[in-house]
């Protein structure tokens, strides 16, 4: 059988409240002993105070989580400005980056197999549209630049096209995201995108999704 006591704290606190009050007037008319309204009365007040206190311990809490999340942007941000600075300094040494746990440049060259680029996942598009342009972002994070470095061993990538599904054509290399692509607005129709990534040998990778933009 269902219960007639509601399951959140607040339908509780509510209801709670209205069965606190009504239980005086109706006590008097069925003959309830007073000991038992006093009962009520008495763990009606303890709930009421003790809910409140959970109700501002949550806000307090919510608002140090916000506050934290918010330092803690500001905090990496002037790390990161800091740490290019150490970076590009001559008389950093690999001890001193070790002690401030930054990256320790790796100056050991190190074979990279053919297949390598072969078992990566192949970068993502995102395509921006513009009056005869599409800017085509690339990589691991398209949706975000400034978080989208290519992968380890990876020179960059190489971009297909195709128009109203013709055959594809190559469009070009880069080794930086975005791409930018001209279009002729006399060619408006489907345009399609695909992109693999190139090792530093110019070795290809898998082909990526299909990325769909129209000109119109």
């Amino acid at each position: 059988m269902p219960s007639y006591m509601p399951r959140s704290d607040a339908e509780f606190d509510e209801w709670f409240h209205r069965f606190a009050s009504a239980i005086h007037s109706i006590a008097t008319q069925v003959n309830l002993p007073p000991n038992f309204v006093a009962q009520v009365d008495s763990v009606h007040l303890m709930w009421g105070a003790a809910y409140m206190q959970h109700q501002e311990a949550q806000n307090t809490a919510q608002a140090a989580t916000e506050t934290k999340n918010e330092i803690r942007v500001d905090a990496q941000e002037i790390v990161r400005t800091v740490v290019n600075l150490l970076q590009a300094l001559p008389d950093l040494t690999d001890a001193q980056r070790e002690l401030l746990g930054i990256t320790v440049r790796d100056t050991t060259p190190t074979s990279v197999s053919p297949e390598y680029v072969m078992e990566l996942e192949p970068p993502l598009l995102k395509l921006d549209l513009r009056s005869g342009q599409v800017t085509i972002h690339f990589g691991v994070n398209p949706g975000n630049e400034k978080e989208n470095a290519k992968p380890k061993n990876i020179g960059g990538v190489k971009i297909w096209y195709r128009v109203g599904g013709a055959e594809w054509e190559w469009l070009g290399y880069d080794t930086n995201s975005p791409y930018m692509h001209n279009i002729d607005l006399s060619t408006c129709g489907a345009l399609e995108y695909r992109a693999q990534w190139l090792d530093k040998k110019m070795r290809t990778g898998l082909f990526s999704m299909v990325a769909q933009a129209t000109v119109s």
